[in-house]
């Protein structure tokens, strides 16, 4: 279902307010941070902030917004395909650490992590799978991008509209890390780069929930490049670009498959 306009301003408003006041000192960062440390690292910061946050989103896309559970990609039944997934890229990860160890004769090293408890090594993947990555990928990747597709539908055919739509949805994707970044340090004349390195991770799980139909598939993937999680030390390839290339396999096999079936289609109707 198409949603009102003003549905959509409305969270945008919202976006661009959220992000400067996270990092602002209206904020309750310390507060926060004492929760996180109170529960030995199983409550975040980045858990309470986002779900806080997305919980504003949610009633937006929800309410005015019109959007039902399914319309935004929660499906119950998606859920354990995208868990299986989701284990199955974690499990690469590691993979391509033991064996560059394996190869090297390096000896493996635990991640540090592990050794400080079990919230601190898995309070951050918890954060996103249920706050950050969750939010993120429904807000971006569930709602904006089909909506921008379906109102762009009034002046363009299904496919340019849908191109344009992810490029503007996953372009404001990027441009809400702007006051977080500044946070972080980055530097305003060099913000550039990691701008255009979130405008391509976001269209990279845009296509991962095209190819799979499974929102939450682009969940675990978004929380694993945030929160690797390892169990040692990475050595070789770098562990995001090990899951990056398993996507981008998961994107081109859907994309096959998906011009495969149109083509059988076509032969079926074709036929007397």
């Amino acid at each position: 279902m198409r949603s009102p306009w003003p549905a959509l301003l409305l969270l945008a408003a919202w976006i661009g307010v959220a992000g400067p006041w996270f990092v602002s000192p209206m904020f309750p960062m310390e507060t926060l941070r004492q929760w996180q440390q109170a529960s030995g690292g199983w409550v975040p910061v980045t858990l309470v902030a986002s779900v806080g946050i997305g919980l504003v989103q949610l009633a937006i896309v929800f309410g005015p917004g019109r959007q039902s559970f399914s319309d935004v990609g929660w499906r119950a039944r998606a859920l354990l395909p995208a868990l299986l997934a989701t284990a199955l890229l974690w499990a690469l990860m590691q993979g391509a650490t033991v064996l560059s160890a394996a190869a090297s004769g390096t000896p493996l090293v635990a991640a540090p992590a592990w050794a400080r408890g079990l919230g601190i090594a898995l309070g951050p993947l918890l954060a996103q799978l249920l706050g950050t990555a969750l939010m993120e990928e429904t807000v971006f990747r569930g709602y904006l991008w089909p909506q921008l597709a379906l109102w762009l539908r009034t002046r363009l055919s299904s496919t340019p509209a849908a191109v344009v739509a992810l490029l503007l949805s996953q372009a404001l994707f990027a441009l809400v890390h702007v006051p977080v970044l500044l946070y972080a340090g980055t530097d305003a004349a060099a913000l550039g780069g990691p701008l255009a390195m979130l405008f391509v991770v976001g269209i990279v799980f845009a296509l991962v929930y095209a190819a799979t139909g499974n929102l939450f598939v682009a969940v675990g993937a978004h929380a694993l490049g945030n929160a690797t999680t390892l169990l040692y030390q990475p050595q070789g390839p770098a562990p995001t670009l090990v899951m990056l290339a398993a996507l981008l396999t998961v994107v081109t096999t859907g994309w096959l498959f998906r011009r495969q079936g149109q083509a059988a289609m076509r032969g079926m109707e074709a036929m007397p």
